[in-house]
C-alpha cells in the first residue's frame, strides 16, 4: 500500500499542533495565569479595585538572573473560584459575573496602554486561566480604601495596614496628583475614568497617589454623546 508523503506529514504536523496546544493549555490549568509562574509571592499587602476584587501581593521574579525594573512588584490576583462563591451566594447570574470579569479585563487593558505618572505602571500585562486572572505592576502599598480601614478581601491585615491613620497633608498631596492624572487623561488622553474611589486609587510603595481602575472608562467623545442624548451614568462607591 503507497502512502502518500505529503499527507502524512499534513497529519503528522496538525497532530503535533494539537499535542502542543494541549500540553499548553494543561501546563497553564496546572500553574495558574504566567504572571504567577514568574513571579513568587511574598505576602498579601491589600486588595484593589471593584469590591476590592484583586488581592494586591508583593513579589519577586523567579528567576533572580535576569534584570528587572523593580526588585520587588506587585501582583494582582483574582480567584475566579472564590467569585463564583460569592456570586452563588448572593444570587447573582453568571452573566454579571461574566461581565464583572469584562471590566477586569478592560481596565487591565487600560492601564497597559496609558503610559503617565500618575496611571499604576504594569510590568506584565494580564493573563488568565480557568480559575485565575493576574497581572504586575509597580510596587504597592496598598489602596486608598485599605488606608482608610476598609481590609475586605485581605486574609491577614499587614501590620503597617493596622491603625493606619492618613495625615491631612498627605490626602491633600494625593488629591492633587490625582487632580494633574484626571487633567492628562481628560485633555491628553481624551478619556473620562468614571470610577474615581477608594478603591480604585492606589498608593505605590514611595507614597505617590495613582489611579486604576479604568474598567468603567470611556472617550470624552462617548461621553459628550451620552450628555447629549440624556444618559447618566452612576458607579457606586462603598
Amino acid at each position: 500500500m503507497s502512502i502518500n508523503m505529503k499527507t502524512l506529514t499534513q497529519a503528522l504536523a496538525k497532530t503535533a499542533a494539537v499535542i502542543e496546544k494541549t500540553v499548553s493549555t494543561t501546563v497553564q490549568e496546572v500553574t495558574g495565569p504566567k504572571p504567577l509562574q514568574d513571579y513568587e509571592l511574598l505576602h498579601q499587602i491589600g486588595s484593589a479595585g471593584p469590591g476590592l476584587a484583586w488581592k494586591l501581593y508583593s513579589a519577586k521574579a523567579r528567576d533572580g538572573t535576569r534584570p528587572q525594573q523593580y526588585p520587588i512588584v506587585c501582583v494582582w490576583v483574582l480567584d475566579k473560584r472564590l467569585l463564583s462563591e460569592a456570586r452563588a451566594r448572593a444570587g447573582l447570574s453568571k452573566a454579571a459575573e461574566d461581565a464583572f470579569l469584562d471590566i477586569l479585563r478592560a481596565d487591565a487593558g487600560k492601564m497597559v496602554r496609558l503610559r503617565h505618572p500618575g496611571v499604576v505602571h504594569v510590568v506584565q500585562a494580564l493573563d488568565e486561566s480557568k480559575n485565575a486572572m493576574a497581572m504586575v505592576t509597580e510596587p504597592l502599598f496598598a489602596s486608598v480604601a485599605n488606608a482608610l480601614g476598609n481590609t475586605e478581601n485581605v486574609e491577614k491585615v499587614p501590620k503597617d495596614l493596622k491603625g493606619m491613620e492618613m495625615g491631612l497633608l498627605e490626602v491633600k498631596h494625593g488629591m492633587l496628583q490625582l487632580a494633574e492624572t484626571l487633567d492628562f487623561l481628560h485633555n491628553n488622553a481624551h478619556l473620562i475614568h468614571r470610577a474615581v474611589s477608594p478603591e480604585n486609587v492606589l498608593i505605590t510603595s514611595n507614597g505617590a497617589w495613582k489611579l486604576g481602575g479604568f474598567g468603567f472608562a470611556i472617550a470624552t467623545d462617548h461621553a459628550s454623546s451620552d450628555l447629549a442624548n440624556g444618559q447618566a451614568f452612576h458607579y457606586a462607591v462603598s
